[in-house]
């Protein structure tokens, strides 16, 4: 039986229930009560100084990983709250110790999730940890709604056009209170105009995308705009001029209203909150059922009709925005092929009236960018894509000729491996052995503690050794805890390149008669990108320095 024993404490103290106590009692514990087959394997891991609030621990990060490669059979700690204070993390650390097969045993607790009635208690505690999350998020969205009322910004990445400002308020106790509410900007308010007025006219969100990119204008921190970020503008409420037209439109699609009719007086601008939630994959927006509306302190910017028109037009649109997809059936390199000269993707573009020797389609790879700018940014040559599939296809297959491009791109990822390895682990040796000295120093001064008197000026002087001995140790464990998370890393880049070996000698037998898909699999687990120049192509294997 495989025993991982887990102790922690957030400060360091020679008293209680000290780490070593804890490891102590685990210990005490797996020897009464040993397995069948009376074979006990134990390894302990110490966090001494880290909080219980959240997981990010060290030696309690390092555990899980060791836990995921399923080195244990059974988690044994001390009490409860050694694992975590938070009975939200505490239900996902037990479904992950589910997931991988491993018991949980708190002594203190008499939790051994072994038995049934262990994993009863356990059931019990996720219970209370989701109706703890239900009763927060009810809770949020009461106070969301109180603070709604007001038309303040509640805080985050201020819309385009827009920035926070402080406003206080002395209450009748004569405290003074701080709120927020949105100002202008208006060099980027003319910008939210320029493309409301642009996309209201030319009806295309590409239209308005081509004309930024050529007259450079960009996002607040320097980006292109992209349609997504153009959509997001036109669709955000904040600019439109909350009057009763305004009031009709979200009152009709049902949103909750936290503002009296009247007060949607055709001067402020509309503030919406709840609009998007937080899900594990990323932000999703919310029906518009869900939206809580007030009436903003802010001035409204774009009238009533016109944020209307454009809701209906981005409605009318939508099946017309689709995430790129390649044009042709046969494109090998889309997705891994970019141009040198500005970076932007090259994709496949298809010509109609051609086709190759066998019959198949004839298209070209074109860079994004001098697409969308009709030439003007980028005019990089386009390239021939059946061939150049088929050069990159052969020069992978041509891995063990001596003296290939891909050859000597293997020998050097061989040889970034073997030379990462030994350096982390002479400088971990190195931190491990500091640490031994560093704990051989505290237990002197800690026998030195027991002698002396504790009112007495030695006494307090050698404290503050301790502690400041203790402190230096916890900084060299995250040393080592972060070497370890490269090591861990680096194993992960070792897998990386036996994954090309393999995918290489695997594929150069059946590759021929692979389907189109399996090919860009395979090219995929291979190849990082590609770089076109307009005369020549770079291959770039995973793990390849940039």
């Amino acid at each position: 039986m495989r025993y991982a024993i887990y102790s922690r404490k957030s400060k360091f103290t020679g008293k209680g229930d000290s780490i070593e106590n804890q490891i102590e009692m685990c210990q005490n514990y797996i020897k009464a009560t040993p397995p069948e087959d009376n074979v006990i394997e134990i390894e302990i891991f110490e966090d001494e100084g880290f909080s219980g609030k959240n997981t990010n621990r060290p030696e309690f990060q390092r555990m899980m990983g060791e836990i995921k490669k399923k080195k244990f059979d059974c988690l044994v700690c001390y009490r409860l709250d050694r694992i975590s204070r938070s009975v939200g993390d505490f239900a996902q650390i037990y479904k992950s110790l589910e997931r991988y097969g491993v018991s949980l045993i708190c002594i203190n607790e008499k939790f051994d999730t072994s038995s049934s009635m262990g994993k009863a208690m356990l059931q019990i505690a996720m219970v209370f940890a989701e109706l703890e999350r239900e009763t927060i998020a009810e809770r949020i969205r009461d106070n969301m709604t109180m603070l709604a009322r007001s038309g303040r910004w509640l805080g985050g990445t201020t819309p385009l056009g827009f920035k926070s400002a402080q406003v206080k308020s002395e209450s009748i106790e004569g405290k003074t209170y701080s709120s927020y509410k949105l100002a202008t900007v208006k060099e980027e308010l003319d910008i939210v105009q320029k493309i409301f007025a642009m996309y209201l006219e030319g009806r295309s969100l590409s239209k308005v995308e081509t004309w930024f990119i050529n007259n450079d204008i960009t996002t607040r921190v320097g980006k292109r705009f992209t349609p997504i970020a153009l959509r997001e503008i036109l669709s955000n409420p904040v600019y439109c001029i909350a009057d009763k037209q305004a009031y009709d439109y979200f009152a009709q699609n049902e949103s909750d209203i936290c503002s009296a009719p009247e007060s949607f007086d055709g001067k402020h601008g509309v503030m919406t909150y709840n609009r998007t939630s937080n899900s594990a994959d990323g932000q999703k927006k919310q029906p518009m059922s869900e939206w809580i509306v007030a009436v903003g302190k802010h001035k409204g910017m774009i009238p009533s009709g016109d944020w209307l028109k454009a809701q209906q037009l981005l409605e009318n649109n939508r099946h017309l925005s689709r995430s790129y997809k390649p044009q042709n059936s046969t494109a090998l390199l889309s997705g891994v092929l970019v141009c040198q000269n500005c970076g932007e993707p090259m994709r496949p573009r298809v010509d109609s009236n051609r086709t190759t020797e066998d019959g198949g389609q004839r298209f070209s790879y074109m860079c994004e960018l001098k697409r969308k700018s009709k030439r003007v940014k980028c005019d990089c040559s386009n390239i021939n894509g059946n061939q150049l599939d088929q050069i990159v296809c052969e020069e992978l297959l041509s891995y063990q000729k001596e003296g290939s491009g891909i050859a000597q791109k293997l020998t050097m990822l061989k040889s970034r491996l073997d030379n990462g390895g030994s350096e982390a682990q002479r400088t971990m040796r190195d931190i491990d052995k500091r640490i031994a000295d560093k704990e051989a120093e505290i237990d002197k001064r800690i026998e030195m503690l027991s002698q002396a008197d504790k009112d007495s000026v030695l006494f307090k002087r050698v404290e503050r050794q301790v502690d400041e001995l203790d402190k230096s140790i916890r900084v060299l464990k995250q040393e080592r805890f972060q070497l370890e998370q490269e090591q861990e890393e680096s194993i992960d880049y070792e897998a990386r390149v036996e994954q090309i070996f393999r995918a290489l000698q695997t594929f150069r037998s059946t590759f021929n008669l692979a389907s189109i898909a399996d090919k860009r699999d395979f090219l995929r687990s291979v190849i990082e990108r590609i770089e076109w120049d307009g005369e020549k192509i770079h291959i770039f294997l995973h793990g390849e320095p940039k």
